[in-house]
Formats: structure tokens, C-alpha cells, sequence
């Protein structure tokens, strides 16, 4: 996250970030440990209860933003994913 002190609303959204990050850790320190695994895969959501993609450093391994860009290329190459029913 380096790459957002430059950029002043970043810069802002990092502390915010981190600010809450404190705010949990200061309320259960053993908070990383005992989190829940998030049901969409994003770290930022499982850490800190938010998802925010323009801030995240690891969005490159991103399971949401891989699906999302599934979906868009599957919409522009009009390609339609049918799911076998169970029988």
C-alpha cells in the first residue's frame, strides 16, 4: 500500500483503513486469529469487515475481481455458462 501516500484521498482511505484495523485489534487482539474466512474470498472483508479493491494491494490475486472479469469477458464474447441440474 506503499504506492498510495502520494495520492492524498489514498493516503486518507489507508489511515481509515488502518484506524480500524487498531479499533479491532485494540477490542480482541487475537482478532487475525479467530476472524472467519470471508464467503467471497477478500481478505480486506475477512480483516476488516470492508471490501475496498481501489486500496488493495493484493486486487492482482483478487478471487472477486477474477470472477468479476470473467463475467465481463463472457458478456462481451456473448458467452452464456449453462449449470447441470442435479437430477
Amino acid at each position: 500500500m506503499s504506492w498510495g501516500i502520494e495520492d492524498p484521498k489514498k493516503r486518507k482511505d489507508i489511515l481509515d483503513l488502518m484506524d480500524i484495523g487498531i479499533k479491532k485489534n485494540m477490542a480482541n487482539p487475537n482478532h487475525v486469529n479467530e476472524v472467519e474466512k470471508s464467503e467471497i474470498g477478500c481478505w480486506m472483508e475477512q480483516i476488516y469487515g470492508i471490501m475496498r479493491c481501489d486500496i488493495c494491494d493484493l486486487s492482482t490475486e483478487c478471487p472477486v475481481r477474477e470472477e468479476q472479469e470473467w463475467q465481463a469477458w463472457l458478456k462481451e464474447n456473448n458467452m452464456v455458462v449453462e449449470k447441470k441440474k442435479e437430477q
